[in-house]
């Protein structure tokens, strides 16, 4: 069996990804880019949302459910999996307004639930503004093929003993590492903003992303997270080989061997494929080159992003 996942857009000016069997419907976590937008980022990837068959939605924000997309959704029938909670904001839209007439309009609560193209979803309570939610999701094996699972954990202004057991054995990790404590505090942010992002209802720095990564790899088996994805990364308060220094602490800690990756606003990155017929790779870790620092090593890893022309609140 192969998978993908891809994240189409990583940030505050919106949030999407894509996992989807090879040649199957695949699902959307969360749609806060346009239609256009999302339709090219797709494209990028080799996929189309004639494929999408529905949206998991973590959460009511604007950067995480954007308008237009809903009505595109109804004209295509792609149906929303949301949380009661999140009823009262999203009433006001007319695009939910329709597709909740259309019977488009799906709600979990946090028990695990079976989503089209056959996943397998497990809800993850998070501590953001509102209800919000993580994901465990796992695909349902087949013909003796190994199970794919992906952990998807962003928005969250702390995380608990209970969040890394439910990320534990998955193959791919994305967590928030939203911003360095030191730069969102020299951001010139007003001291209400600052206090939020920094707050247990805010977003995870990336010292607190990586003791998250730290406690899951504990709880996981040798063979298990191949790929870390760092998500959310602020365009103001973070940079990407910040994010990756912090995370390859926590990983090079264990002795594994693991690739990570940051995901971008734009354009769409990482883009997995995942064949659980094919061997993960090993646990022992990674030689070093010689003469070539970590720092180093982790801005060659990534892509810088691009300059924010907007007001980045998170």
């Amino acid at each position: 069996m192969v998978f993908q996942f891809a994240v189409l857009g990583s940030g505050s000016r919106g949030n999407s990804s894509l996992i989807a069997e090879a040649g199957g419907q695949g699902l959307l976590i969360d749609a806060g880019l346009g239609p256009r937008t999302m339709d090219q980022r797709l494209r990028s990837i080799g996929g189309d949302l004639a494929r999408v068959a529905a949206v998991l939605l973590s959460h009511t924000h604007g950067d995480h459910v954007e308008s237009g997309m809903l009505q595109a959704m109804l004209r295509r029938g792609i149906a929303l999996y949301c949380h009661e909670g999140h009823r009262d904001e999203l009433e006001h839209d007319q695009g939910f307004q329709d597709m909740d007439r259309q019977g488009l309009v799906r709600h979990y609560d946090e028990g695990p639930f079976l989503a089209p193209g056959g996943f397998r979803i497990e809800p993850i309570p998070l501590r953001h503004g509102g209800p919000t939610y993580g994901f465990r999701i796992e695909s349902v094996p087949r013909r003796r093929a190994r199970a794919v699972s992906l952990g998807y954990v962003t928005d969250t202004g702390c995380w608990s003993e209970a969040m890394a057991d439910a990320l534990a054995d998955v193959d791919v990790l994305g967590v928030e590492f939203n911003h360095d404590v030191a730069m969102q505090r020299m951001s010139g942010r007003s001291a209400a903003l600052i206090a939020r992002n920094l707050g247990d209802h805010g977003h995870l720095s990336n010292r607190q992303g990586a003791e998250l990564v730290r406690a899951v790899l504990h709880r996981s088996s040798r063979d298990r997270v191949r790929h870390l994805v760092l998500l959310h990364l602020s365009q103001q308060c973070n940079r990407p080989e910040l994010a990756i220094h912090e995370a390859r602490e926590a990983v090079e800690e264990t002795g594994r061997r693991i690739l990570i990756h940051a995901a971008r606003q734009s354009p769409a990155h990482p883009n997995l494929i995942l064949d659980t017929a094919r061997k993960p790779p090993s646990s022992a870790p990674a030689p070093r080159r010689p003469g070539r620092s970590r720092t180093a090593a982790a801005a060659a890893a990534t892509v810088a992003m691009l300059p924010g022309l907007f007001q980045d609140n998170a």
